[in-house]
């Protein structure tokens, strides 16, 4: 992963719903937009977010719908599921999905798992959603 990849991803904001009660305190955000930084058609994307929404559940995990992205709303935004999933199941699918990276929010503080090599960059700050 470049530096300039790595700086986009740890300046990412999240968007969507609150998390549901009782929700875990440990869980990944994985996505399935633009395969290994390649961007793609909407139609891919969309094929490809449907593609994992449906492997995820069908392998028994709840899902928790999450928008990561620039700061800005009409800047990068990229769907995403948040879902319980230990690092070693996050790296799994963020490789099956042909992702840079996944994050990880590990009580309240927020991660970058590199698909490329399993590394964890601590992003020094703790996970937040914005309205």
């Amino acid at each position: 992963m470049s530096p300039e990849q790595a700086a986009l991803y740890a300046g990412a904001v999240f968007r969507g719903e609150p998390l549901p009660a009782g929700w875990p305190a440990d869980f990944a955000i994985v996505t399935a937009c633009n395969p290994w930084g390649r961007v793609v058609s909407a139609e891919e994307n969309q094929a490809a977010d449907e593609a994992l929404r449906a492997g995820l559940r069908e392998a028994g995990f709840a899902l928790h719908r999450l928008t990561g992205g620039s700061v800005d709303p009409s800047g990068h935004q990229e769907p995403g599921w948040a879902v319980a999933l230990d690092p070693g199941q996050a790296l799994a699918w963020g490789r099956r999905q042909r992702q840079d990276a996944v994050f990880l929010v590990r009580a309240g503080r927020l991660s970058l798992l590199i698909c490329a090599d399993g590394s964890e960059v601590d992003l020094g700050r703790p996970f937040q959603r914005l309205a």
